[in-house]
């Protein structure tokens, strides 16, 4: 095996629903890779430099600003990626807003606005991304989910469940779509720290690896699962996050 057996030549990638700063990493890891990529998110600099990230490798990128809890603007947004590309091979759920309160504090609209944008929005993707690499017989889908899917915390009931739900949909929907050439997995994302804002050192102390991540560090983990090389891993929940899953 090498090298060239995760390259991404000519392949379109779809970015959804960041909210955190997975975008710019993920993007400009999968150009590398050679794939082309379009963000769909709500409209922020994060776009901005996600797709400037992209042309800076050579690749063609575009941005659509798209509320990923809607799914009628879900399937706009994913129809003009195919009419701008003819295709669709990877997609990478990324949406994430973080929602703590006490279980019996908590608002309805607040649970639904926890469980429309952390998991609805990725049933959203999947369906409308899913149905044109049904027609193609081939595609990845990768989702991004805080390791909170698998264990609970404190005040996090709604974040927790949302994620959990996310899991459960990798692992079922990886089931469904096996024979179809489509694999689906999930990465499971520990403490990261974004470029130029500060960290709590103290939580370094929970990380086996006494760091927190680096965005990179996931963005390559994508490129390796969307990768033809793997077509035999799916329905797989991976973690990068410095061995905290494995800590007692």
């Amino acid at each position: 095996m090498t090298a060239k057996a995760f390259l991404l030549k000519d392949k379109v990638a779809i970015i959804a629903g960041d909210s955190k700063f997975w975008a710019k990493p993920i993007a400009a890891a999968l150009a590398a890779a050679g794939a082309d990529v379009a963000i769909l998110a709500k409209q922020s600099p994060k776009l901005t430099q996600a797709v400037e990230a992209v042309r800076k490798t050579g690749r063609k990128a575009i941005a659509i600003p798209t509320d990923v809890t809607s799914p009628a603007q879900v399937q706009k947004s994913v129809s003009q990626v195919i009419g701008e590309y003819g295709r669709i091979d990877i997609l990478v759920n990324a949406a994430d807003i973080q929602f703590f309160s006490p279980f019996l504090e908590i608002k309805d609209t607040d649970w639904q606005k926890a469980m429309d944008y952390n998991l609805n929005s990725v049933v959203n993707f999947c369906r409308a991304a899913g149905r044109q690499m049904l027609v193609q017989k081939k595609g990845r889908i990768i989702n991004l989910v805080s390791a909170l899917s698998e264990r609970g915390i404190v005040n996090g009931t709604a974040y927790c469940v949302a994620a959990g739900g996310v899991a459960q949909l990798t692992r079922a929907l990886a089931l469904e779509w096996a024979l179809n050439g489509i694999t689906v997995n999930a990465i499971g994302t520990g403490w990261f720290a974004e470029v130029g804002k500060p960290t709590d050192e103290l939580i370094t102390k929970y990380i086996p690896a006494k760091r927190y991540g680096k965005p990179e560090e996931v963005g390559s983990l994508v490129v390796y699962l969307a990768a033809d090389a793997t077509e035999f891993t799916t329905g797989q929940l991976m973690y990068a996050d410095g061995g905290l899953m494995s800590h007692a």
